[in-house]
């Protein structure tokens, strides 16, 4: 399959209405030290992992970064990634992806570095798509940024003449379309700080092009794609450097895609410059903070359990504040996303983009059979003397309180009279509270 690749030089991106952004991180309100266990993010084997850091903030001029940022470094180290909701890559679509980078230190382009960022599918072992960082093999040293798209592709990097330098903040877009119907036809451009204002032209295309087919078909990913993935390399092949900004848009189209990640026309009445979520026991706490407050009447926040189907949960009025918080009393699902909902004078409306949150609670225990019609088998921690397991129905109203036995570990649960729907099993003892949502048949 041909894949095109373009560089050239970038400034704003902010919200826009029904926006299919996919991912979005700039780390704000993170704690400094290993990112893996904060926030939406998985670990994997090996040591140390990816930090967090807040002294030296990655700026680029009209983009929003965060004031925390990631660092990664040349080393054996693990490769976070955090999931987003999953996009069908079976009828075709487009993304753009968007972040600053700085960089202190690269292998050597003919030493094969490994790549730094990646789009995958948390199910299927190949890479969509990559970006990659090496050192010219030319006196000067100086950096380039590359692209490729599969495991089995070698990156096309930028041109030797760009003279990209080491210590520099760079915003790097990157668009990736997928064809439909595998007629070998996906593309991959990347540009460093390209004008914003309007969509990446591909005519300034280096020229270059490359082939990432696997068996002589598309690159075999599955049909999702639905992670982003931070990597040190386990060959020690990964360069030291900082991330932050990360954006990720899809659509049909590139120019929707485009507009989902950098909105044309009138400016916005708000620009969240961060959206988080944390679990505060069986509750979750929602902050969100913005900027350049205009026309907004209220903020609605919205709730899923699938990433699909959203609905209301609360409403924050606007006062010109640039933090705002909402806690969701309901026990946290497994997986929640939540975006906000806000509310113009005129009764429009734009949506942020979706933050994710995976429950570390509901990790502690498990229930058998799910759905359930009957008995359900519940699974957990050692109960001590004052153990015990609640039922709530999904508006919080307590269903059935059971005491357990002591030192028990498992316990059935009949629920055959229960009315169909959600209910959360919440196990308590000491100071042990761990929650996870069954479904009544």
């Amino acid at each position: 399959m041909k894949k095109i690749y373009s560089l050239v030089m970038v400034s704003a991106i902010a919200i826009t209405s029904n926006a299919q952004i996919a991912f979005f991180e700039n780390f704000t309100g993170y704690n400094t030290g290993d990112l893996g266990t904060q926030g939406s993010w998985t670990t994997t084997t090996g040591t140390p992992d990816v930090q967090v850091a807040n002294t030296s903030p990655l700026i680029y001029p009209g983009y929003t970064s965060g004031s925390e940022y990631i660092t990664v470094a040349t080393e054996n180290g693990k490769d976070p990634y955090r999931c987003f909701t999953g996009v069908s890559t079976s009828s075709g679509q487009t993304f753009y992806m968007s972040f600053v980078v700085r960089v202190s230190n690269a292998e050597l382009l003919n030493e094969s570095p490994d790549h730094s960022i990646a789009l995958f599918n948390t199910g299927d072992a190949d890479r969509p798509l990559r970006f990659f960082i090496a050192q010219e093999q030319s006196a000067n040293g100086e950096l380039q940024f590359g692209i490729a798209t599969g495991d089995e592709t070698a990156p096309v990097y930028t041109s030797t003449s760009a003279a990209y330098t080491f210590n520099t903040t760079y915003l790097i877009v990157i668009r990736y379309t997928i064809s439909q119907g595998g007629n070998d036809n996906d593309n991959a451009y990347l540009w460093v700080n390209p004008d914003l204002s309007t969509e990446p032209s591909t005519t300034t295309a280096t020229g270059v092009t490359g082939a990432a087919m696997l068996n002589g078909n598309e690159v075999n990913f599955g049909s999702t794609i639905n992670a982003m993935g931070i990597a040190q390399s386990h060959d020690e092949d990964s360069p030291n450097a900082s991330f932050d900004g990360f954006r990720v848009t899809y659509a049909a189209t590139s120019a929707d895609a485009w507009n989902f990640l950098n909105p044309a026309g009138a400016p916005l009445p708000v620009r969240l410059t961060s959206f988080n979520a944390s679990e505060e026991g069986l509750s979750t706490k929602l902050i969100w903070n913005t900027e350049e407050e205009s026309g907004i009447t209220s903020y609605i926040i919205e709730k899923s359990t699938d990433g699909r189907t959203y609905k209301a949960i609360g409403s924050v009025k606007a006062a010109n504040l640039s933090t705002y918080s909402f806690t969701d009393i309901q026990p946290v699902a497994e997986h929640s996303y939540y975006r906000l909902k806000m509310v113009e004078t005129d009764g429009t409306y734009k949506l942020s983009y979706i933050i994710s949150l995976r429950s570390r609670l509901s990790m502690h225990i498990s229930l058998s059979p799910n759905p359930v019609k009957n008995i359900l088998m519940i699974q957990h921690p050692k109960a001590g003397a004052n153990g015990h397991i609640q039922i709530t129905g999904v508006n919080g109203q307590l269903m059935r309180d059971i005491r357990l036995s002591a030192n028990a570990v498992i316990s059935n649960v009949d629920m055959s009279g229960f009315t169909s729907g959600l209910y959360h099993i919440v196990y308590k003892s000491g100071q042990d509270m761990f929650s996870k949502t069954v479904i009544k048949q």
